[in-house]
């Protein structure tokens, strides 16, 4: 029973929907696409028709495209006091002028389910975030839009093995940069809690059993495969944050980079909090290497 506690732990979504961008004044279109293994994602475009486009891959299990809620959480899940809207960043990127697709992973929000029920820690997601990009990149209207991507957590794995594979992150022109919030693969927090290492490997063969992931696979190997300038935004007090993986997922880019860290009360969640009250640092990111690359409308009227 223990270990498939923990096996949840990792691989369980617990994200409902719970906000809309009319709720922030944004305009935006309901928009939906599928993935190459079939799975059909659902998503918003916020603050359509700009000519620069930020693709938000939002971090598993808790969270969905409208960010974190407590909603449907047993109480000893709750890792945050109240809602962290992720729409408060989107504003203040639709606010700098950039059109943002926010959409749900496979098995969280609104998007359908995937091969599995269960979140694969970024294995099955980064065809996920293939799809988001093969999206824009064939819409009509921003087929040659430069992008930036905001890979926060768990989409940062994902985003990261999105690269060396067939059609690549690497391979799109398009993508001018990306902004990595806390990289983590679900082994590091685990042991961060100090959880015991017979007891992962049970949860292992939980998940592994009942048609997971091994969810202990890092993807540093892949790293190097980022061809794109990228900034790491990291709490230093992020108690399920194994800060050797953090320097280690740096340290490996090599492309033009910056590194963050962030003074911020001891929380996971502060971190996902601080994005929301603080989007500057992102977006001046998005703006030297996104917006330069951007060719503003000129009005036909």
């Amino acid at each position: 029973m223990i270990y498939g506690m923990l096996a949840d732990m990792a691989t369980k979504p617990r994200a409902p929907l719970f906000d809309s961008p009319s709720n922030w004044d944004l305009a935006y279109d309901d928009v939906t696409f599928r993935t190459a293994d079939g799975v059909t994602l659902r998503g918003w475009l916020i603050n359509p028709g700009q000519d620069k486009v930020i693709i938000q891959n939002h971090f598993g299990i808790f969270c969905c495209r409208s960010g974190y809620t407590n909603e449907g959480k047993p109480r000893m899940m709750r890792a945050w006091p109240s809602d962290i809207p992720f729409l408060r960043h989107v504003q203040a990127f639709a606010h700098a002028g950039y059109t943002v697709l926010a959409y749900d992973l496979r098995n969280h929000g609104d998007s359908d389910a995937g091969t599995s029920p269960y979140s694969w820690d970024g294995q099955a997601e980064y065809q996920d975030i293939l799809a988001a990009v093969g999206f824009i990149t064939s819409h009509p209207e921003y087929k040659d839009a430069p992008i930036g991507m905001l890979n926060i957590c768990m989409s940062s794995s994902a985003a990261t093995l999105a690269h060396g594979v067939e059609g690549g992150l690497e391979t799109i022109d398009t993508i001018k940069a990306h902004v990595v919030v806390q990289p983590l693969y679900s082994g590091t927090w685990f042991r961060q809690m100090r959880i015991p290492g017979f007891m992962i490997r049970g949860a292992i063969r939980t998940s592994v059993r009942r048609g997971g992931p091994d969810f202990d696979q890092s993807p540093i190997d892949r790293v190097r495969l980022i061809n794109k300038p990228t900034m790491v935004i990291q709490n230093k007090n992020d108690p399920m944050a194994d800060m050797d993986y953090v320097k280690a997922y740096y340290g490996a880019l090599g492309v033009e980079k910056e590194m963050v860290w962030t003074d911020l009360e001891k929380s996971r969640l502060a971190g996902y909090a601080d994005l929301g009250a603080h989007p500057e640092k992102a977006i001046d990111w998005f703006n030297k290497y996104v917006a330069a690359q951007s060719h503003p409308k000129t009005s036909t009227a």
